[in-house]
């Protein structure tokens, strides 16, 4: 279930979008999704995502946790994707 709600959550980010490569990398409580091109340019970011009551969390450096499936929550995944480091 994590995993499907994680890769649904991506997917439909990127859904009408071209040049995103990512891998995905599991364990026993979260799914990690490494993105090592986004929008054509090489890049190297990792999510992690949890369950919390059935809620979506993802985590990065930049933000901690934060439920990304409510509101507009998934800014935190496009401003910590787009942000150089």
């Amino acid at each position: 279930m994590l995993k499907d709600k994680a890769l649904g959550f991506i997917k439909k980010q990127i859904l009408d979008l071209n040049d995103f490569s990512y891998e995905v990398e599991e364990d026993d409580q979260f799914i990690h999704i490494v993105f090592t091109e986004a929008l054509g340019k090489k890049i190297e970011k990792e999510f992690t995502f949890k369950l919390v009551n059935d809620t979506l969390y993802m985590h990065s450096i930049s933000y901690g946790w934060k439920p990304v499936e409510k509101g507009v929550a998934n800014k935190y995944f496009w401003i910590d994707l787009l942000t150089k480091d």
